[in-house]
């Protein structure tokens, strides 16, 4: 899901590893992919397993999703943005007239799409093995699933083209699809890939392709949010139905490759350690910089502190900081969960030290002076702040060096583990299996290495349907924070407008806060002295360092700092709520495509609207 094309501001593209072997084998079979339309390809590209699989590669380069770290987050609570492409949306500016707001659904997808027919066609006429044609039509028939449900997801149903169609005698004109009839294609097509695919792909060369495992985390993705209210406001029961058995093959599937998929031990290091030996790693595209750097992707240098080589961006707000549960795995208000509202940084989930940087603490960079982390406008960070207080750590590498971090190996993870479990665990609860959902939770929460208790992980057996969905989509919040998953969740549970429970309450009529961190008495100001010990270190440090500063003590800690509570969600000078409107459900078909294919219809809500996503 390229998703960055339209809600993230432009940013370099990154080409993933499966180039480097496209690039190889195009030198012996240049002739064939020389010609602009793919449509008139010499039919002998499909009985030669070489060119064939060449074909699928290239399939590759321009379906398989690249690094989507921070992708949308500013449509969600997990960061800000004062872009106006997140403004737009976050607060509800556009209106039914701005029919151009998202344009996922446009001809580029389906010359896209139309190559992957062109695979599909060409591989069913061809005489090569069948297990052959099987493997390369599977990866094929996966890529048509990816390319649909990117546009699925955000209008429903959509002109479903599953041939190659010929421009001199056929109508090219296709109606909207319904969007059961929509889903139920997809999900023919993972099927099928599932049916074809192998467990695991034997040459060194081929990791990283996709799997029978992938296909099934794939689908039961899908019928996840098919199942959720988004899709589901009657709350049918057996789409959850569905979409648990869907869940439950790919545990099943996953189970059964050659390195079990299961939980990668350390969540700090999920994306940083080798990915083709992460058994968390299901769905992922690699990168390398001895490959040229094209082939790198630069998140590191995005998020780090100028310190560090970084921008400081994509800074988490209060709202996610808030969100970490306790060490004792309750969430912070629940009752007896220890929260220390003053030093919120004490005793908390793991993953908040792996997802959050805050003012003091410790962070160790190569190339960086020092481990502790300032959040207060200081010469060491060229007196820049982040625009929340806090610095992002989510996918972070301690090891690349400082002056490497535009330029990163660090792979990208589109679907894991955790999330497979977490899919299903939510599909369970809605069904009332209580325990089989439990079952699914608490291994993510004893991996994050929240305290077991009694062997519950701050989640009692007892739990009601209701506040476990909370628990749930908690989980999904804090453990895939950064992920491109947030927003997702938020679309289809409803979020922006309805409350979960207690816990968990509707975005819209909210905003997202910050903190403003100062240094009192000159305490930021650096030591030039260079007789002193200390010469070059800020004053701060020598504070810490001697023991002057505690900074779990709430009054040590105002004897050096003033923190401001700020409201990050100022609109041109006007506090402005965050509004994400019904209207935003299902988007406008963009006028590009209107044009083309009168037979299309515009989305119920939107002007000259008739098609309705929900209508069965």
């Amino acid at each position: 899901m390229k998703m960055k094309q339209f809600f993230k501001p432009p940013m370099k593209s990154y080409k993933s590893l499966i180039l480097v072997l496209a690039l190889a084998l195009l030198a012996s079979c240049q002739d064939v992919l020389d010609k602009h339309d793919l449509n008139v390809l010499d039919e002998q590209i499909w009985e030669d397993d070489a060119q064939a699989t060449l074909y699928i590669n290239n399939l590759y380069v321009s379906n398989m999703p690249g690094a989507q770290f921070g992708d949308n987050s500013a449509l969600s609570d997990e960061t800000w943005s004062a872009d106006q492409a997140f403004t737009d949306l976050i607060y509800g500016f556009k209106t039914a007239s701005d029919i151009n707001t998202v344009t996922v659904f446009h001809k580029t997808r389906y010359e896209l799409i139309r190559r992957i027919n062109i695979a599909l066609e060409g591989l069913e006429r061809s005489s090569l093995d069948k297990e052959v044609k099987g493997r390369l039509a599977g990866q094929a028939l996966f890529f048509r699933a990816w390319r649909y449900w990117e546009m699925v997801q955000l209008y429903g149903g959509i002109p479903m083209v599953k041939k190659v169609q010929d421009p001199y005698s056929e109508d090219l004109n296709v109606p909207r699809s319904k969007t059961g009839d929509a889903i139920d294609a997809i999900v023919a097509d993972l099927d099928e890939a599932i049916d074809k695919l192998p467990a695991d792909w034997e040459l060194s060369q081929d990791k990283g392709r996709i799997t029978r495992g992938a296909a099934a985390a794939f689908k039961g993705r899908v019928l996840l949010t098919w199942a959720s209210p988004l899709f589901n406001p009657a709350g049918k029961s057996d789409r959850w139905q569905r979409a648990y058995e869907a869940n439950l093959e790919a545990i099943d599937l996953l189970s059964k490759m050659k390195i079990p998929r299961g939980l990668h031990p350390d969540f700090s290091t999920i994306f940083t350690s080798d990915v083709l030996n992460n058994m968390e790693a299901i769905l992922f595209r690699r990168y390398s910089l001895s490959a040229g750097t094209e082939y790198t992707q630069g998140w590191e240098g995005r998020v780090r502190p100028p310190s560090g080589g970084g921008n400081g961006g994509f800074s988490p707000t209060w709202e996610l900081v808030k969100a970490f549960p306790m060490a004792n795995g309750k969430l912070i208000a629940e009752p007896e969960s220890g929260y220390d509202s003053v030093c919120f940084w004490k005793n908390r989930d793991p993953r908040f030290y792996a997802t959050v940087g805050y003012n003091g603490a410790e962070w160790k960079m190569t190339g960086r002076e020092g481990t502790t982390l300032w959040s207060f406008r200081n010469v060491k960070e060229n007196n820049r702040v982040t625009a929340t207080g806090f610095y992002n750590k989510k996918a972070t590498d301690s090891a690349i060096a400082r002056e490497n971090t535009s330029q990163t190996n660090t792979a990208w993870i589109e679907l894991r583990y955790a999330e497979v479990l977490l899919n299903f665990a939510e599909c369970a609860n809605e069904l009332g299996k209580t325990s089989e959902a439990l079952d699914k939770v608490r291994p993510v929460r004893a991996r994050a290495g929240i305290e077991p208790g009694i062997g519950e992980y701050g989640i009692p057996g007892d739990v009601s349907k209701e506040l476990l969905r909370e628990i749930i989509m908690i989980e999904r919040q804090v453990e895939f924070a950064f992920e491109n998953k947030r927003y997702w969740d938020l679309r289809r549970r409803l979020m922006f407008r309805s409350d979960l429970g207690q816990y968990v309450k509707k975005l819209n009529g909210t905003q997202r806060h910050g903190f403003t961190y100062s240094a009192l008495s000159g305490w930021s100001s650096e030591i030039k002295d260079e007789a002193s010990p200390w010469y070059g270190k800020l004053r701060i440090d020598t504070a810490l360092v001697n023991g002057h500063l505690d900074l779990d003590d709430p009054a040590s800690f105002g004897k050096f700092f003033r923190v401001t509570y700020k409201n990050l969600d100022i609109y041109q000078g006007v506090s402005q709520p965050i509004y994400y409107p019904v209207l935003y459900d299902f988007f406008a078909v963009p006028s590009s495509m209107l044009e083309k294919s009168p037979a299309v219809e515009q989305t119920l809500g939107w002007i000259n609207g008739t098609f309705d996503p929900l209508s069965e």
